[in-house]
């Protein structure tokens, strides 16, 4: 007890800076935390803008030591403007000081080097026939409505669409109109009437395409889903079940099961296809441009769908193709509206082009763009597109791809999107490009837009394609930078002699670009789609000087 006693008197008997530690030592200071940011906000000179984000844990007062990487040195603010000269790399860096610590160092490396974009507008390839998408206001196996002239407006005069897709409802000749398929009794086939069973009556889709048309749509094309049930070995529109879905061989050997066409049914099922195109052009004012007997034909769904093969498509393409002849119809054919593995889209529509008797009914060659969005010569997608466009070619046939989707409904599909159409066009050299829905109910990967007006990203960054590259531009020569992901479009308009350019940056940074080439016009108008803009107009540019592409942008000049 008397050792403790002395230990707490020796306690109380010290210095009070001993009991309480270093209190009386000045307090600690801390160093400054500082980042730096560049951003370019001009590029006619290069000029940019640094911000310091600092702070002090002391709340010292900060000084600011800069170096702009090309000799000058200064004390500044935490935010400087600076110009460059072109076509160099630069180090810039900033010192930051509370006067008491050693200051502490911020960096960031900038670029004035030019992306190189030539134009040649005399080198030409295909001439462009349109941009659209399928469908109505709201998906037609629902209750509607399909329409209404703040939809349509949208469409044609805000989107730039010039071709809608639609398809040649399962329920428009339910039963035969007669036994005669060259004798076509207009009044017999349905265009009003629900069918269990069966799709929705065309009267679902008049108003709207009434209205498409007095709004000035360039094109509709059509898709048969599945030949009316009658016609076919299964007498379904699907394949019978509730939820299966495949793609089995063609059969030569029929079952009651099969989903398949009957070939004895050709001549009613071009009987079929001359009767919508009538109607249509009755009901409506519309002449159909082209017409697809098959949407997607190797695959049976237990949605509308048949299945062919490529022998059995041509077979019936000379039947269809005949008669439109014999009937005096322009309507055009396309063909196969296939999705998947190259060799089976091959094996769809080789058997037609090699047959000469076919081969004149064959006015495009079509495919459904899907999983194809590479953007250099050397990806598989672009190799792909040149494929296809390949067995059309040699017989002077273009190559459209009428029906994609499946973007994530958020930027990054929006990009994904333009590096898509971008590849289609420049490598596929296709002359139209189809969307599978413009409008759903809610927005998705499927749609553009919803049923109440709700734009998705997707559909700005279509409208930079659809608005500004009309039917008959024709795409001519655009080198671009694909090592810098900067991808370049061109298209000259003979009509109205107008040009478009449109340049994709791949980029999360912004990169400036130098136009060159023969017959530039010296102003475009430009309209940027990115991150925190839908198509915004910028104004006109002066194609001489050198222009600033925004971090993953599509951009459309339009002259």
């Amino acid at each position: 007890m008397k050792i403790l006693a002395s230990a707490i008197l020796l306690l109380f008997a010290l210095p009070e800076c001993t009991k309480k530690g270093s209190s009386s030592e000045p307090p600690q200071n801390h160093a400054p935390v500082a980042q730096l940011t560049a951003k370019l906000v001009s590029a006619n000179p290069f000029t940019f803008e640094f911000t310091v984000v600092a702070s002090d844990a002391d709340q010292d007062p900060l000084t600011y030591n800069w170096d702009f990487g090309e000799g000058t040195k200064k004390a500044g603010a935490a935010t400087e403007t600076f110009t460059f000269d072109d076509s160099k790399d630069f180090t810039v860096r900033v010192t930051v000081s509370d006067g008491k610590a050693n200051p502490v160092p911020a960096m960031t490396n900038i670029s004035t080097k030019l992306s190189s974009v030539t134009i040649d507008f005399s080198k030409t390839y295909q001439t462009m026939e349109g941009f659209g998408g399928f469908g109505a206001k709201m998906e037609y196996w629902g209750p509607g409505p399909f329409e209404d002239d703040a939809f349509v407006n949208t469409l044609i005069s805000d989107l730039g669409l010039t071709i809608l897709r639609d398809n040649v409802t399962t329920s428009f000749e339910p039963v035969n109109d007669n036994g005669d398929a060259y004798s076509t009794d207009l009044s017999k086939f349905n265009l009003n009437k629900d069918i269990s069973g069966l799709d929705e009556p065309l009267s679902d889709h008049l108003a709207y395409l009434k209205k498409m048309h007095a709004a000035g749509l360039s094109k509709m094309i059509a898709s048969v889903w599945s030949p009316p049930s009658w016609m076919k070995y299964n007498n379904a529109i699907g394949n019978g079940t509730q939820n299966t879905t495949s793609a089995p061989p063609y059969t030569t050997s029929p079952t009651a099961s099969t989903n398949q066409l009957k070939p004895a049914n050709y001549e009613e099922f071009a009987e079929m296809c001359v009767a919508y195109i009538k109607i249509l052009k009755q009901e409506t004012g519309i002449a159909l441009y082209a017409l697809s007997v098959q949407n997607e034909p190797r695959f049976s769904q237990f949605y509308s769908s048949a299945v062919y093969n490529g022998e059995a498509l041509r077979d019936l393409i000379k039947v269809v193709g005949k008669r439109l002849r014999d009937e005096g119809l322009a309507t055009k054919l396309f063909l196969p509206e296939d999705v998947g593995w190259l060799e089976g889209v091959e094996s769809m529509i080789t058997p037609a082009l090699a047959d000469p008797e076919a081969r004149k009914y064959i006015d495009i060659v079509a495919v459904h763009g899907y999983d194809l969005d590479g953007v250099t010569a050397a990806s598989t997608s672009a190799s792909t597109w040149a494929t296809m466009y390949g067995w059309g070619a040699k017989y002077d046939i273009p190559l459209w791809m009428t029906e994609t989707s499946g973007y994530a409904n958020n930027y990054d599909g929006a990009m994904a999107l333009a590096r898509a159409m971008y590849t289609a066009i420049r490598y596929g050299q296709v002359s139209a490009w189809v969307f599978w829905s413009l409008s759903t109910t809610n927005v998705d990967e499927y749609s553009l837009m919803n049923a109440a007006g709700e734009k998705s990203k997707r559909y700005y960054v279509s409208k930079n394609f659809y608005r500004y590259i009309r039917p008959g531009a024709v795409r001519t020569e655009a080198g671009g930078d694909d090592a810098q992901q900067v991808y370049a479009l061109a298209f000259k308009h003979l009509g109205d002699a107008t040009h478009t350019i449109l340049l994709i940056n791949d980029n999360d940074v912004a990169k400036v670009i130098k136009l060159s080439g023969k017959d530039l016009p010296a102003e475009m108008d430009e309209y940027i789609t990115s991150a925190s803009q839908n198509t915004e107009a910028a104004g006109k540019v002066a194609t001489a000087d050198n222009i600033i592409l925004q971090p993953r942008s599509v951009t459309t000049f339009y002259r």
